[in-house]
């Protein structure tokens, strides 16, 4: 009954942001559309004309180039477009993210891999103009930009297909008492015209003075690692083969839990402002006990049932809501039910620096009792507030 109160306040929370989001003005972002003394010295006019002519933003061709519908010009590197966001390199500003929809034209230098709407892949030199899509090297492929799925760097182009951000919260506290926390956080993305490979990594540590004897005493540690591979098979419909997840918590009794699986996910809505997925499938689970009485076993193997949802919503230019929630429906000896919900905001700074607010919360109905009987709670729920970089 907690769990399903903390989500609906979870629900409650972030539809009442959204709601004074739309309310309110929209402030522009430096970040999503950066401007640069430099920029607006170089604007250009706006290329109107829908047709598949080819008219270069730069001829300088060693580098890739970027031109907002506000006539803000960029060089740098193009990193990918995927769910109609595209990353961009930037020279005098690093790292930002745009919308398709901001931009009027986009050129690149790079080789690069991209998919259309019905599956074909090409590779080479881009060039993107408002409405039509063209490769500089074959004047006679032309398409509508619409048909655009995604763009990543081509695996013969020799560009790193990796991203991904890595975070850190501190809090330490000397005095009357001391206490340490950290947590650290880690994601990283290869991204492909059809495929999308996903890695993270969550850790948490902390450690008080106990009052009588002044030495420091660990209170909490947990460590969860997980990765998935997604096959596209079409603008919804994508197969993730496989999904892993490595998680140990001494402090819950678990020594180590491995699960593995196959899933099939889809896109339920995919627009630039939101974007929805929601993904089924079976697993199995391994979970080894830290300590259990004589009467449970100290390693258990189940199958398993994965569901699973990824919500994720601008609610303006420089900040995005997002919830990731799956449940795990196994056996009793396992757990029952194990649910793990991931929500919160990123909060975009300066260049390639966000903050980010995430709450964790973490639910097993029938948690394993350690060799004194004693049961871990079935809840446990943690906020974070950590700065992290892009990179």
């Amino acid at each position: 009954m907690h769990f399903i109160l903390q989500c609906l306040m979870a629900s409650f929370l972030y539809w009442l942001m959204s709601f004074a989001a739309q309310s309110g003005q929209t402030v522009p972002s430096s970040h999503d559309t950066p401007v640069s003394r430099s920029a607006q010295l170089h604007t250009q006019p706006v290329d109107e004309v829908n047709s598949c002519s080819l008219e270069l933003i730069n001829n300088d061709t060693s580098k890739d180039w970027l031109l907002t519908k506000e006539g803000e010009l960029f060089a740098g590197e193009l990193i990918s477009m995927y769910h109609d966001k595209v990353d961009f390199n930037s020279d005098e500003v690093g790292t930002f993210t745009i919308k398709m929809k901001n931009i009027a034209k986009l050129q690149t230098n790079s080789v690069m891999s991209f998919r259309l709407d019905n599956g074909q892949i090409y590779h080479g030199q881009l060039f993107v103009s408002r409405h039509r899509l063209l490769l500089r090297e074959q004047s006679e492929f032309c398409v509508e930009r619409s048909s655009l799925l995604s763009i990543a760097p081509s695996e013969n182009s020799g560009d790193s297909l990796w991203d991904g951000h890595l975070g850190i919260g501190l809090n330490f506290r000397k005095g009357n008492s001391e206490r340490f926390d950290y947590t650290a956080q880690f994601n990283a993305r290869r991204l492909t015209s059809e495929t999308r490979t996903l890695l993270s990594y969550t850790g948490l540590f902390s450690q008080v003075q106990d009052p009588n004897t002044l030495q420091s005493v660990k209170t909490e540690e947990n460590h969860r690692f997980n990765g998935s591979y997604d096959w596209y098979y079409s603008r919804q419909l994508f197969f993730r083969l496989p999904s892993f997840e490595y998680y140990t918590d001494k402090f819950k009794n678990i020594a180590m839990r491995v699960t593995g699986g196959v899933a099939a996910g889809y896109t339920v809505f995919d627009q630039p402002d939101f974007r929805w997925d929601v993904y089924v499938g079976p697993s199995l689970q391994y979970t080894k006990f830290e300590r259990v009485d004589s009467s449970n076993q100290q390693s258990n193997t189940s199958p398993a049932l994965l569901l699973g949802t990824i919500y994720e919503r601008d609610l303006s230019d420089d900040i995005e809501f997002h919830l990731t929630y799956d449940v795990k429906l196994v056996s009793s000896s396992s757990g029952k039910t194990i649910h793990h919900l991931e929500t919160g905001l990123a909060i975009d700074l300066i260049s390639d620096l966000d903050i980010d607010l995430k709450a964790i919360v973490d639910h097993v109905a029938e948690p394993i009792d350690n060799e004194q009987g004693i049961t871990p709670e079935r809840t446990d729920m943690l906020f974070i507030v950590a700065l992290s970089y892009d990179f």
